[in-house]
């Protein structure tokens, strides 16, 4: 996944590509600390994701997002910015912005971009018809459909599947908080959430993982596996 970050202090940049990069260790991201040179790059290749700020001293930040959604239709630009006033935020959204972050933001909501871009990409892969269900998916994220589960704060339900797809799909018996992490992206504790959440459900059971040395750790294993043992 191309993801591309428009920031001009280099600290922040830095900063916004570590957390990307602990949340998608295969993303290929790379920074701009100047619209002149994000311009110069998208005539030659374009990224899947760009996250931008709104104040950057070389352009002026209304119009370079105008033109990138004008000219490059296909990139997904996602506000990064502390500009939160009415116009900013009306106006950015009649432009088509993908997603809206203001700063400081944290690790889960910058999880949450991601989260929806795979959701998104996953409906419009393939030259089928789009059923009215997977538009849904879309366009009416937030409004779970009649009889459709609404999960917890925090929990979303693309990142449960991949949690559960660890144990039911790929077979793992037994795996701790830092494995899942690992496995599908997250920070540990983003993965002890889900865990737990399953924990709570009945999906999962824990037990202790007693190593070599130091004390031992939880791990998580399939309910009906647990109870087998």
């Amino acid at each position: 996944m191309k993801t591309w970050i428009l920031e001009d202090d280099f600290r922040i940049a830095a900063l916004h590509a570590d957390y990307i990069q602990s949340l998608k260790p295969e993303a290929d991201v790379h920074q701009f600390l100047n619209g002149a040179s994000l311009l110069d790059a998208l005539r030659i290749e374009q990224p899947h994701i760009l996250f931008m700020d709104l104040y950057i001293p070389d352009v002026e930040g209304y119009t370079l997002v105008r033109d990138i959604r004008t000219n490059f239709p296909e990139v997904r630009v996602v506000m990064v910015t502390a500009a939160n006033s009415h116009r900013d935020v009306t106006t950015l959204y009649s432009y088509g912005v993908f997603d809206y972050i203001v700063k400081p933001f944290d690790e889960e909501r910058l999880q949450q971009t991601f989260q929806k871009f795979e959701r998104i990409e996953k409906v419009v892969e393939g030259d089928s018809s789009i059923t009215q269900s997977a538009l849904d998916t879309m366009f009416l994220p937030t409004h779970p459909s009649s009889g459709e589960k609404v999960f917890p704060k925090g929990i979303d339900a693309l990142t449960l599947e991949k949690v559960m797809e660890l144990f039911d799909g790929d077979g793992h018996s037994t795996l701790t908080a830092t494995a899942v992490s690992t496995l599908i992206g997250t920070s540990r504790s983003t993965a002890r959430r889900y865990l737990e959440h399953l924990v709570e459900a009945g999906r999962l059971e824990t037990k202790l993982l007693y190593g070599t040395v130091g004390r031992p750790e939880r791990s998580y294993i399939l309910r009906e596996t647990y109870e087998q043992n």
